[in-house]
């Protein structure tokens, strides 16, 4: 698979996601990815996606200012 940006290999790798909810920032670390080797440009799979938004569902009512979970554990 090609990037579509530089036309890089594209490869599967894992990645941290960072977002702001409100006035809190989250961060997900070891969210798995399709990155491209060359410049970096981070994807992810639908299915990945849907995860991200589960967890940010569920944490939305236990947030503070910062929260950190790894995709692994709170993906399930």
């Amino acid at each position: 698979m090609k990037c579509f940006y530089c036309k890089g290999d594209i490869t599967e790798s894992v990645t941290t996601y960072m977002t702001e909810l409100e006035n809190c920032i989250v961060i997900i670390r070891n969210v798995p990815c399709l990155k491209c080797s060359q410049c970096g440009e981070v994807s992810f799979t639908g299915a990945t996606m849907k995860k991200i938004e589960a967890i940010l569902d569920k944490c939305e009512g236990l947030l503070t200012e910062i929260a950190v979970f790894n995709f692994k554990d709170t993906a399930a």
